[in-house]
């Protein structure tokens, strides 16, 4: 047999094994305590949000419409609430979670590299990440993250930020709220954190045109002002968003520029992207497997300068700039995203990189619990050195609601101006993730 298929042989079975082995994780995440619910209430599969999930997101991790309603756990009141009427001659009163707001998710990888001198290497934990969030009162809310990468034991802080709504609450709409900390920006076209079932990160949020330089998934220290509002008829709705960041990906500032970037997007269809705009009469439990039918469209930019440690470059300044669309229907999500790119290396080493990256992606969902994928994905250089065109086919598999295990290969064409293209299975992966 060859060493390609002997390699995918024992990958399948390996993936045979950890999923008899599964334990169920009883307990489930920060949420689905909070209104004792199903993970698949917020998302099509972990982590990927559903549109119920992403209004909960807008609504700053609320139920829309009948959160105080639908609490299992009631929250603890730091105050009377008739002290709002004496502000501010009186401390506005707030709350906390009646439980503790953390969660745990853990992944277990096993990779395969047919041409590596290892074809299969078990990365156990590739990592381990702790969650804290939730809402803190009727205008207040926070999220945050600490990441335990296996392969080194590295810790460190991914995202740490709170919220400020700062209009009266109205159903359907949230016009401005203010968010400041180590942040995931709105510019990234679409998360890699909450849309993304695959290991391998989007391209377009994720490539640097040289060592070091910015990335548009990068979660950094930052102001943002955010706001969304739910559209006529209680469907669709848009979405924008405006920050101010280092752009030096979390680390201590080395030059007196800020970034900033904007976005803005628009929702035809589907459920409102804050709920509906209407009180319930009546308390009625949000949906398991929420589906619907709706197309979504954007655009965005992020301009910045830093200052890169490459020799002969003192400052980068650099710009993004792209579009996407997301539609939906029913079991079929298609979204697309394309960027365009230009860093402007200054220094003796003087030059102007221009870059491009697009990808579409495909998932289906052939029963609640199997869901195949297939994304397209093409990145372009000017220098021609790392053009890169690639294929990612995957399955995500939940043997429970919080356990999940995932099937990727990624086959990829490297095309330079000194080495021959190789097209092929370049490698793949096993994983097996939960959370609680």
């Amino acid at each position: 047999m060859p060493v390609a298929g002997r390699s995918l042989f024992k990958a399948a079975m390996w993936l045979m094994l950890v999923s008899f082995l599964a334990e169920p994780a009883w307990s489930l995440p920060v949420f689905a305590r909070r209104y004792e619910t199903s993970c698949t209430t917020c998302h099509v599969m972990i982590p990927k949000l559903n549109a119920f999930g992403l209004a909960f997101r807008n609504n700053g991790y609320r139920i829309p419409s009948n959160d105080e309603r639908m609490l299992k756990t009631s929250d603890i009141s730091l105050g009377a609430p008739a002290w709002r009427t004496l502000w501010p001659k009186a401390v506005w009163p707030g709350a906390i979670s009646g439980m503790p707001p953390v969660a745990v998710r853990v992944m277990l990888d096993t990779n395969i590299r047919p041409s590596a001198p290892v074809n299969v290497n078990f990365d156990f934990p590739q990592g381990l990440v702790g969650y804290f969030a939730g809402p803190a009162g009727d205008s207040f809310s926070f999220f945050g993250n600490v990441f335990l990468q296996g392969s080194n034991n590295a810790v460190f802080l991914d995202r740490a930020y709170g919220q400020f709504r700062l209009f009266r609450e109205t159903a359907g709409q949230n016009w401005l709220t203010v968010k400041i900390g180590r942040i995931d920006t709105r510019a990234e076209p679409f998360s890699n954190t909450f849309k993304r079932l695959t290991a391998q990160n989007f391209n377009v949020g994720d490539y640097r045109p040289a060592a070091n330089t910015m990335a548009l998934r990068d979660h950094d220290a930052g102001i943002e002002l955010w706001g969304a509002a739910t559209g006529p008829n209680n469907r669709g709705g848009i979405e924008y968003a405006a920050g101010v960041t280092q752009g030096t990906a979390g680390r201590p500032e080395n030059n007196n520029f800020k970034d900033y970037y904007w976005t803005v997007s628009y929702k035809v269809g589907g459920l409102g992207v804050v709920g509906s705009r209407t009180e319930p009469a009546e308390v009625t439990s949000p949906a398991e497997g929420y589906k619907e039918t709706s197309v979504g469209f954007g655009g965005f930019m992020y301009i910045g300068k830093g200052q890169p440690p490459l020799a002969g470059v003192s400052e980068d300044r650099y710009r993004r700039e792209g579009v996407k669309v997301d539609v939906s229907v029913q079991n079929l999500n298609v979204f697309a995203a394309a960027v365009r790119g230009e860093d402007q290396l200054r220094g003796p080493a003087s030059s102007t990189l221009k870059t491009s990256a697009l990808f579409a992606e495909a998932d289906y969902q052939v029963l609640p619990w199997i869901m195949p994928i297939l994304r397209f994905e093409k990145t372009n250089y000017s220098d021609g050195r790392r053009n890169i065109v690639a294929l990612i086919p995957a399955v995500s598999v939940l043997l429970r609601a919080n356990v999940r295990v995932l099937g990727e290969a990624r086959y990829f064409n490297r095309v330079s101006q000194t080495a021959t293209a190789r097209t092929g299975l370049n490698e793949g992966l096993v994983r097996l993730e939960f959370l609680f």
